[in-house]
């Protein structure tokens, strides 16, 4: 069976980009879309894991081929360096991890003592905070996998959480973490021999999940900063067209026209994050070689 272990919906709520936040979302993707594109590339199983929320998930639940996610928010509340953690199969549990995310230190033992199954996402990525090895080396004893496949980060970034996980026999995911349509389906975690949604996780803890598909790309970046700049303007488009007279939407709307010589720009910043991802990923490679015992006294009371 393959799963798409990580895509995300409009129910993620809007952007965190500052400048962008009161008229963007985090995706312009449907949880019907979602279903319908991932099974038309060859998915077994669906799921969608929103940032802290399940509301989208819920909307397919019924259906025996759909698995509810969430990608959960975590915060060393010591720092403040967030880290995200996809979780599954957690309906009934879903208030009481919004509560505790504010602290991994409640939330990493609550997950753990619910069997939920639990993966550590991008941990390459800066797009987490300044994370450490420190970090990482609290949490890995608590989770079950490790994403390896990103299909929005770079090959080099993968091979460092490849590379984690092989160390800490963790089992392997892969997701696209898309927040378009392009990417779903793209990238995803196989489970040989699994027939139902009980096989397919009882299989990953067993470590006989694989991973495949597409890697990300600065190209792909750039792809998705179009159709986002597409969404979105053509959401305010459509909110001016069904309510000509909102003083909210005729702004909304002449910022658009006003922003689109402005593509270049976004553009050119997409490849600019990649040039940090890069060198994130070889800071966070050093500190792993050079410190990971600091753990111990950064963060004592989660080290299993």
């Amino acid at each position: 069976m393959k799963l798409d272990t990580h895509v995300h919906t409009w129910h993620s709520g809007n952007t965190t980009i500052p400048p962008l936040r009161n008229v963007m979302r985090e995706s312009y993707n449907t949880p019907e879309r979602v279903y319908a594109i991932a099974r038309q590339r060859g998915m077994d199983l669906v799921t969608i894991t929103d940032h802290d929320q399940i509301s989208g998930a819920l909307t397919l639940a019924s259906r025996p081929d759909v698995v509810v996610g969430c990608e959960v928010t975590g915060v060393f509340p010591e720092d403040g360096v967030r880290v995200h953690l996809n979780v599954f199969g957690l309906e009934a549990h879903h208030e009481e991890i919004q509560r505790l995310r504010t602290d991994v230190r409640e939330l990493l033992p609550y997950l753990h003592r619910h069997a939920l199954f639990t993966s550590l996402n991008h941990v390459a990525s800066g797009i987490n905070g300044p994370l450490t090895a420190a970090h990482v080396a609290a949490i890995l004893p608590w989770v079950d996998g490790l994403e390896v496949r990103n299909g929005s980060r770079l090959p080099s970034q993968n091979r460092t959480a490849e590379c984690l996980a092989e160390a800490a026999g963790k089992a392997r995911l892969g997701g696209s973490d898309c927040h378009t349509e392009r990417g779903i389906g793209a990238t995803w975690t196989e489970v040989p021999g699994a027939t139902t949604v009980t096989e397919f996780f009882a299989g990953l803890r067993a470590g006989l999940g694989r991973e495949g598909g597409r890697h990300g790309s600065r190209w792909t970046m750039s792809s998705d900063i179009l159709r986002f700049a597409g969404n979105c303007f053509g959401e305010h488009a459509l909110g001016a067209l069904r309510a000509p007279a909102s003083r909210h939407l005729r702004p909304a709307l002449m910022g658009g026209l006003l922003g689109l010589p402005l593509l270049a720009t976004a553009l050119a910043c997409g490849f600019v994050h990649f040039v940090h991802e890069e060198r994130f990923n070889r800071d966070l490679l050093f500190d792993l070689v050079k410190r990971p015992g600091d753990v111990v006294r950064r963060v004592p009371r989660l080290v299993a």
